[in-house]
């Protein structure tokens, strides 16, 4: 007979919401094996030089948005917490309350990583599984898309935007990143029935990175639609690259190509997301 869980922790990687945060999620971002595999002392040094080279542009993005990853995260938990009686945390990887000595963890991301979940795994005893083995998740993102689509015309694209990742990381550790990303593609083109492609955001630093990327795709669909509904696939919650990089970035490189770019919603706090949660702890950890 299974021991009652008492506790379950929601893991997602972390947020910059004051300039104290910057060098804190950036040097463990950096330090992390599963995102620069070289041994210490050196990757150590080297993260401590990449934070130094990273800080001034994201405090530049601080100041004109923060993350609402931490405070969307703490209403999650509230609900969850309210819908199956235990107590639910919100840890991370890179930010503060670090992930220790977890007894139960859903992972916040819709597909599955080894950058991602490297760490979850080395610090909890029990993961679930990515969103995307549940057909409630399917259902989700029609919906969401749905809801956008209301404000577009019949002449529109979806673009699944992911967060990119290195090329040389998924090759080397037979990464299913981006196959699941493709498989996921393929079900919605034939679902949908209409045009759907898939590109890649947060490219960082010269090493080659996923393709194509967000950018240059919207570039190109630009010639094609007047519309394109972008959808933050990777994401199950508000952060940085939703509220900043596409809010924002993206959607000022559509209005000077004359695009309309309609962002679909992330899951964050709304009911239906966390019925999905409540769902993930009860196939996989009662």
């Amino acid at each position: 007979m299974k021991k009652a869980l008492t506790e379950l922790t929601l893991a997602n990687l972390g947020y910059v919401e004051k300039i104290t945060d910057i060098p804190i999620f950036l040097f463990n971002m950096f330090n992390d094996y599963n995102i620069i595999p070289i041994k210490q002392p050196f990757k150590s040094i080297l993260a401590a030089f990449i934070t130094l080279l990273r800080a001034k542009e994201t405090y530049k993005i601080l100041k004109i948005k923060k993350s609402p990853l931490k405070v969307i995260s703490q209403q999650q938990v509230e609900k969850l917490s309210k819908r199956i009686g235990i107590e639910v945390r919100a840890k991370f990887s890179y930010s503060w309350p670090f992930l220790k000595n977890e007894t139960a963890v859903i992972p916040m991301f819709n597909f599955f990583s080894y950058t991602t979940h490297g760490k979850i795994f080395k610090h909890s005893k029990k993961v679930a599984p990515p969103f995307c083995i549940y057909p409630e998740f399917f259902d989700l993102v029609e919906n969401y898309i749905e809801k956008a689509k209301k404000d577009c015309s019949k002449e529109c694209a979806i673009l699944l935007s992911a967060h990119s990742l290195p090329l040389k990381l998924l090759i080397q550790r037979k990464d299913p990143y981006k196959h699941d990303l493709e498989v996921f593609l393929n079900y919605l083109r034939k679902r949908l029935k209409q045009p759907v492609f898939l590109s890649f955001q947060s490219k960082l630093g010269p090493v080659e990175w996923l393709k194509p990327t967000t950018e240059e795709t919207i570039i190109k669909l630009s010639k094609q639609f007047k519309t394109i509904i972008i959808v933050p696939i990777s994401f199950s919650t508000d952060n940085t690259e939703t509220v900043y990089e596409i809010d924002i970035t993206y959607k000022n490189l559509a209005s000077k190509l004359g695009l309309n770019l309609i962002r679909a919603e992330c899951f964050n706090n709304k009911e239906e997301f966390i019925n999905l949660l409540a769902i993930v702890y009860s196939s996989f950890f009662r």
